[in-house]
């Protein structure tokens, strides 16, 4: 890698203390910021549902009207048992969230190898093995993960993410003035 390679130093600090703050506050109250999530979704699923329903009775084809009519009240549907039932929601949502975390996992692992010139690269790769641990602890409680977990672990997540994109833009900022790349290497 070379010293144009490195990301930009500004957008990681900026970004890194956005995040930090955002996981911050989902750990002040995870539960309330995990229920509010699971509403959030209810919400968007019914208006989708509504939308698609509407979409359905003006298409052409009476197939068309019947297929879009139909998975619309089935999404609106599953929008309103949602919202009356926020366990169900949240079940899904740590499903999710177990997903988003192997993926958001390996992303962080793979980066900081590609970025082990820079220094501070092994928090990022540790981030992400935390991420993968995350996964670990959600299946061991789903279903019965609820709302805390939403909240508790995506804000740790955020958290460790932010810290180790300010460490990477610290050393970036080292590289970029020094005289050579190679004497910031760890």
């Amino acid at each position: 890698m070379n010293r144009n390679g490195l990301p930009g130093r500004k957008m990681l600090m900026s970004m890194g203390l956005v995040l930090v703050l955002l996981g911050a506050l989902l750990l002040v109250s995870p539960a309330a910021v995990g229920g509010a999530v699971v509403r959030l979704v209810a919400l968007v699923l019914i208006v989708t549902g509504i939308v698609q329903l509407v979409q359905g009775f003006k298409g052409g084809s009476t197939v068309h009207t019947v297929i879009s009519s139909l998975l619309g009240l089935v999404v609106a549907g599953l929008g309103v048992m949602v919202w009356l039932n926020p366990e169900l929601g949240s079940g899904f949502l740590t499903a999710l969230l177990m997903i988003f975390f192997v993926v958001n996992g390996l992303w962080k692992i793979s980066t900081g190898i590609r970025l082990r010139q820079v220094r501070g690269w092994l928090w990022l790769m540790l981030s992400g093995l935390i991420s993968l641990l995350f996964v670990y602890f959600l299946w061991a409680q789903w279903p019965l993960a609820g709302a805390w977990a939403v909240g508790v672990l995506v804000g740790l997540d955020l958290v460790l993410t932010g810290f180790s994109m300010i460490v990477i833009a610290a050393a970036i900022r080292k590289v970029r003035s020094s005289d050579s790349f190679d004497t910031i290497n760890l």
